[in-house]
């Protein structure tokens, strides 16, 4: 009965670590298949060959942890303030201020220059069988 126990327990320590995956699967892949087709004139008449190739692939399941989102939330602990006592005010007696008379600046001359220079061009005047002349005046 002893040897049947630790028979059983030596087994479960070497399963222990092991997770059972489903097996690899052979499926088609029409997508992948390949064709030859060949063509041969012997005598006089044409021969066709055709040579096909079915593809398969094997899929092997992906056995992983997908993580699960969990709410959180988070509470912050109430901020408690320290109060501090404000430095003693010291007052002062000071003279009242002595006041200096000011030399008053006043701008000499302005100068203006114009804004901007109109330029207006008269209508050309035609003269029979002469060319025609532009007057400009500068404002």
């Amino acid at each position: 009965m002893k040897a049947v126990v630790a028979l059983l327990a030596l087994v479960a320590a070497a399963n222990a670590g092991l997770i059972s995956a489903p097996a690899t699967v052979i499926a088609r892949a029409p997508a992948l298949d390949s064709a030859v087709i060949k063509s041969d004139r012997l005598g006089g008449n044409f021969a066709y060959s055709v040579s096909e190739a079915h593809a398969y692939t094997a899929t092997q399941p992906i056995i992983q942890h997908v993580a699960q989102p969990v709410a959180v939330s988070y509470s912050a602990p109430q901020v408690v303030q320290q109060v501090v006592a404000a430095p003693a005010v010291r007052t002062v007696a000071v003279a009242q201020p002595v006041a200096y008379a000011h030399q008053q600046v006043v701008a000499q001359q302005l100068v203006a220059a114009p804004a901007y220079r109109t330029v207006s061009i008269a209508q050309p005047t035609i003269l029979a069988g002469n060319v025609p002349a532009a007057t400009v005046r500068i404002a």
